[in-house]
C-alpha cells in the first residue's frame, strides 16, 4: 500500500490532493491467533486507527508515517470453521 502513497509534507502521506483511499479488507476475522492471542494484522489496522498512521521499518531516518484521507471498509463472517473472533480493542 505503501507504493500508491503520495508525499505530502514530512512524514505525511495518502492519496493525491483531493482526492480519497478507500481500503477493502474481506473475512477480516480469517489471520490465526499466535501464541499471546494477537493477530498482527488486526495490530497493523489499529495501529492506524488509534494514531493515523504506522511504522515503516525500512525508512530509518522517519520511522512512523502519518496517513491522510484513508478510509477502511471490512467485512467478516460469523466466528467458528477457520474464523476468529476479533480482538475488541479494533
Amino acid at each position: 500500500m505503501d507504493s500508491k502513497f503520495d508525499k505530502h509534507r514530512k512524514g505525511v502521506y495518502g492519496p493525491p490532493i483531493g482526492k480519497k483511499f478507500i481500503v477493502f479488507i474481506d473475512d477480516l476475522n480469517m489471520p490465526l491467533k499466535e501464541e499471546f492471542f494477537a493477530m498482527p494484522p488486526i495490530e497493523l489496522i489499529r495501529q492506524f486507527m488509534d494514531h493515523d498512521g504506522w511504522y515503516d521499518r525500512l525508512d530509518k531516518e522517519k520511522p512512523f508515517k502519518t496517513l491522510k484521507n484513508l478510509i477502511f471498509v471490512s467485512a467478516m463472517g460469523p466466528p467458528g470453521g477457520g474464523r476468529q473472533s476479533i480482538t475488541q480493542r479494533l
